[in-house]
């Protein structure tokens, strides 16, 4: 065999393995991007009983505002991710006190856990006497809108035994 024919395969073989390779690359690639921008439900709901939270971001559980409980937290403490865009977008929101939230279109439920108090499950939203209203709005595109009040998981342990979840805020990821 000659050296050009060599050459020629090293070069074929070489083209294909970069080939194979920026494939692989491009199916792992991470396409997630901060949102541009997190606020209060723009819903016009009350998820918790008090007025005084109309305009507020909610997240939280059980019956008080505290740190452990029910939070408000600025929208500069709260990080979103998303990742995809119209009906593939999925929001990963980090708040303050160790709350994560998952919500993934056009899903009505979300996953909700919290690290510092060990909580964690499928929250699920969906109205069980008007299946048109939707306490997660995904409507525009590449955001999600939430103003749900939910029961917590059961084995979420309360002190007020049935617990409920209380969320309010938008994320902007376009």
């Amino acid at each position: 065999m000659n050296h050009s024919v060599k050459r020629t395969r090293r070069s074929i073989t070489a083209t294909v393995a970069v080939g194979v390779l920026a494939a692989l690359t491009a199916c792992d690639s991470d396409d997630s991007r901060a949102a541009t921008g997190v606020s209060a439900s723009r819903s016009g709901a009350i998820v918790t009983d008090s007025t005084d939270d109309l305009g507020s971001i909610i997240i939280g559980w059980g019956e008080k505002h505290s740190d452990t409980e029910i939070t408000i937290p600025k929208p500069e403490d709260i990080t979103a991710r998303c990742t995809g865009t119209g009906e593939n977008l999925v929001v990963d929101i980090s708040a303050p006190h160790g709350w994560k939230i998952k919500a993934s279109n056009p899903s009505q439920v979300i996953t909700v856990e919290n690290t510092e108090q060990n909580p964690s499950g499928g929250i699920d939203t969906t109205n069980q006497f008007l299946e048109v209203l939707h306490s997660i709005e995904w409507s525009n595109p590449d955001q999600v809108d939430i103003a749900a009040t939910a029961d917590a998981p059961a084995d979420w342990n309360s002190s007020y035994g049935q617990g409920r979840v209380y969320l309010s805020l938008h994320a902007d990821c376009t």
